[in-house]
């Protein structure tokens, strides 16, 4: 009563207590006020936020592709820096400009077969595809009459049948032929989008020339922020996990690329002896769908297979026959020369892979999906081994040997 008395002829704390009442009430409005507008105007705001994410894509999509490009590009420039470096001591005194020349190598790679791409084989696939696209009916003609002449010698089987039912296979083919000059036209005529494109990639170009050059300046920053955000422990815990990741990913990104671009040589090669259809996109094809793990040699045989079906019958089975020499080549010797067998993943996780990463990001996912599920098993292993150590020291219900380890010791004993 005495506090409550005193508070009363208090003029001073009257007000206090008024100020802080009405500044409670401003804030309760306010919040109030502002929650109606947000509320009301959710399809602006989203907008907003839609527009701000675009415009900061646009802005990090040089520094993403860039470092892409360094990062493809660095077991390369290594290897000619060190080619550079065994030829003279020039290059072994001047470190910078053995970098630069290093770089500037695998640049006057890179640039001689874009060059190429847009000189010959860009206007090679572009006539090949028109080519086949306002053919695709006469072939599809021509083989109708085949499984004609072929169903009639058989007198159980009604040729009719068998050409609509092919007929019903090939008809979104037919369709799809038959918009294709349009869609085309229609691609070679956005020019803003292809500019801008473009544009990015210049800019990513540059900026992987500067990570290239300064790669070890940018690392040790990196390794002083890690350093100084944790402990000495952890940090050099962390930095041999990321040693290992990056192994991972460029052993499987670098040798995949290596790989599939023999694969695609290779099957040119083949092809063009064979005298098949329009080798050139089928090599392709070939090569693309190689770098998508077990499923993509699979997925180029088909297309490969059909195209080849509708123009010769008898070529479409030894194409057949030659791509899966060519698989069994791959899988067998070339594949494990040059990858090593670094992914240490068995068939069902490459097959998880594909599937789980080509359902979220599409054939990207498809092929980066391998290297990171990857790096899951070989942690997720670690993590799981380091567990059931610390829970069973000695004697666990899995610590045994396989049978035939253990009949090799009762043989000993």
């Amino acid at each position: 009563m005495k506090r409550f008395d005193k508070f009363r002829h208090n003029r001073n704390n009257q007000d206090k207590l008024l100020a802080k009442i009405s500044i409670y009430v401003f804030l309760v409005a306010a919040a109030l006020i502002l929650f109606e507008k947000v509320i009301g105007n959710l399809s602006g705001i989203g907008s907003n936020i839609a527009t701000a994410s675009n415009y900061l894509k646009a802005l990090a999509a040089p520094f993403l592709m860039g470092f892409a490009i360094a990062y493809v590009m660095n077991p390369f420039m290594n290897f000619f820096d060190k080619i550079l470096k065994k030829s003279g001591k020039f290059f072994v005194t001047h470190e910078k400009t053995t970098r630069i020349l290093a770089i500037l190598i695998n640049y006057t790679i890179i640039i001689g077969g874009i060059i190429w791409i847009v000189i010959y084989l860009i206007p090679e696939v572009k006539s090949s595809i028109m080519s086949f696209a306002e053919n695709v009916s006469i072939y599809s003609t021509t083989m109708n009459i085949r499984i004609q002449r072929l169903f009639d010698q058989i007198s159980y089987i009604d040729s009719e049948n068998v050409n609509k039912a092919i007929n019903n296979i090939l008809k979104p083919l037919q369709d799809m032929s038959n918009n294709l000059p349009e869609v085309l036209e229609t691609i070679a005529g956005n020019i803003y989008v292809f500019g801008r494109v473009t544009v990015q990639f210049i800019m990513a170009i540059f900026i992987a020339f500067y990570m290239l050059y300064d790669k070890e300046h940018f690392s040790r920053k990196f390794r002083k922020g890690v350093y100084a955000l944790s402990t000495k422990e952890k940090a050099e815990r962390f930095f041999i996990n990321v040693n290992r990741v990056h192994h991972i990913f460029q052993d499987f990104i670098v040798g995949k690329a290596i790989d599939s671009l023999i694969i695609g040589i290779l099957a040119f090669i083949g092809l063009t002896f064979m005298q098949a259809p329009f080798p050139l996109i089928l090599s392709l094809i070939l090569g693309v769908t190689n770098m998508i793990p077990y499923f993509g040699p699979f997925i180029g045989a088909i297309p490969a297979i059909c195209i080849t079906l509708l123009i010769d019958p008898v070529l479409a089975i030894w194409v057949g026959i030659f791509i899966l020499i060519l698989q069994q080549f791959d899988g067998n010797f070339l594949g494990p020369k040059i990858l090593s067998n670094s992914l240490d993943l068995s068939p069902l996780w490459i097959i998880l892979a594909v599937l789980v990463g080509g359902g979220i990001m599409g054939p990207l996912g498809m092929f980066i999906g391998v290297p990171i599920f990857a790096t899951i098993k070989t942690f997720g292993g670690e993590y799981i081994n380091r567990k059931y150590e610390k829970k069973y020291p000695m004697d666990g219900p899995m610590d045994f040997s396989e049978p035939s380890e253990q009949k090799d010791t009762d043989e000993i004993s």
